[in-house]
């Protein structure tokens, strides 16, 4: 299979106040938006996330436990403080993680992790375990 594109779809009741935080905080922007479904871009286009009222029967609203949204940006420090100082909800402050990478962790308005990181090196114990690319 031959995968085009990835695109997180999320249920919820709140579509019109997380379009307002990925907007506001993230500078994504709306590609698509009826109300019901709307679909919003980064700005370079490269990651789109979703987000859709129930519908139908088997719809269930997402309460945001257990997914997160990993965006890698330049540079962790000088991102946290802009969120802070716009009121983002933090749950850690950056921190260097073993395993590669300096991040912090924000919560959405419903409670979706969003993990903001920096690469850097890695310690030994995990640069052992990277697969390299083909």
């Amino acid at each position: 299979m031959q995968i085009k594109k990835n695109v997180p779809l999320v249920t919820t009741d709140k579509t019109e106040e997380l379009k307002a935080y990925y907007c506001e905080h993230f500078g994504f922007r709306p590609v698509f938006d009826n109300g019901d479904y709307i679909a919003l871009a980064s700005a370079d286009d490269g990651f789109e996330i979703s987000f859709m009222k129930p519908m139908g029967e088997c719809a269930k609203l997402n309460n945001g436990e257990g997914f997160t949204l990993c965006f890698e940006v330049d540079d962790i420090d000088p991102e946290y403080e802009r969120l802070q100082k716009q009121g983002v909800q933090f749950v850690q402050p950056p921190q260097d993680n073993p395993w590669g990478d300096r991040s912090a962790i924000a919560v959405d308005p419903i409670g979706i992790g969003v993990y903001i990181y920096k690469t850097i090196p890695p310690t030994e114990e995990f640069a052992k375990h990277f697969v390299e690319k083909k």
